[in-house]
């Protein structure tokens, strides 16, 4: 008869060992959720202090410098995507494609968008491009399918320096 070194028998302090080992697995699942969530608020508090929005997530009131000085050509605009805050009392804005074309500053928003609802409501905008910040007025210039160059689908405004 062979005994084996190994028993299958169960001591107190095997089973203090494994009520060690659940312990600690519970304790390091609770850090875990605690990380989670500590890493949502710092994500969350980063993106109310960015002063508009955040890749595909919507901003407030954008920041940056000013200009009062009406634009009658925005061949400048060099940034791949512009901010347009909406809703002056309660601001929302986002970041999106633009066109310029002869020199004036376009956007074509799909039907459905928010930010359209609200160009609808009030046309008075804000663009920020480069760090500053260009009140505007949008103006419609096209309904889906009628202008060349738009996606047919959308509606087209030009911006215009307020």
């Amino acid at each position: 008869m062979t005994l084996s070194k190994r028993s299958t028998f169960r001591t107190p302090l095997n089973l203090s060992h494994e009520a060690q080992e659940s312990s600690h697995l519970r304790a390091g699942s609770v850090m875990s959720r605690f990380r989670i969530a500590a890493c949502a608020v710092i994500l969350g508090l980063g993106l109310v202090a960015c002063g508009g929005p955040f890749l595909v997530f919507p901003g407030g009131r954008l920041s940056g410098e000013v200009v009062t000085e009406p634009v009658s050509d925005w061949s400048f605009a060099e940034d791949i995507f512009i901010d347009l805050e909406t809703r002056p009392d309660d601001p929302y804005s986002v970041e999106l494609n633009y066109i310029v074309r002869d020199g004036r500053l376009n956007v074509d928003p799909a039907e459905g968008r928010r930010w359209l609802e609200h160009i609808r409501e009030d046309p008075n905008l804000r663009v920020r491009l480069g760090g500053k910040v260009y009140p505007v007025k949008a103006v419609l210039v096209g309904e889906p399918g009628e202008l060349a160059g738009f996606d047919e689908d959308r509606f087209v405004y030009r911006l215009d320096s307020r």
